[in-house]
């Protein structure tokens, strides 16, 4: 599968900011949602936690993790945690974003899109 981007929206509703757009790599090996440095500042997210990640290359690196990042992509939208990576230029959308806004990697467009089966982020539960 090749790599997949698409726009994304962020805000921070804590303080009634307006969205913006943001380049997003889709990484469905990813995780969590992982947005740029200067972005986090901007919007000035909460800080809640440091977290050890581990990227691809097998590093480590110990980053600060934020809450109340309201992201909409695809017309759907949730509240997520993301990872606050300072040299990235790009937001990276992980599985936890895609599992919850019930979105569908499209392998063969390059795309990703909702879920057609349900108008709403449909969850499945066993």
């Amino acid at each position: 599968m090749g790599i997949i981007y698409t726009t994304i929206k962020i805000r921070n509703p804590l303080t009634e900011s307006e969205f913006i757009e943001l380049n997003g790599k889709v990484d469905t090996g990813a995780t969590l949602l992982v947005l740029p440095g200067d972005v986090a500042k901007k919007f000035s997210f909460p800080k809640i936690r440091r977290e050890i990640v581990k990227y691809a290359n097998e590093e480590t690196a110990e980053r600060d993790i934020v809450w109340g990042v309201e992201l909409e992509i695809c017309g759907r939208k949730g509240m997520f945690e993301a990872i606050v990576e300072p040299k990235k230029s790009y937001a990276l959308i992980g599985a936890v974003v895609m599992e919850s806004l019930d979105l569908i990697v499209e392998p063969r467009s390059l795309a990703i899109y909702p879920n057609p089966r349900s108008d709403l982020p449909m969850a499945e539960i066993e």
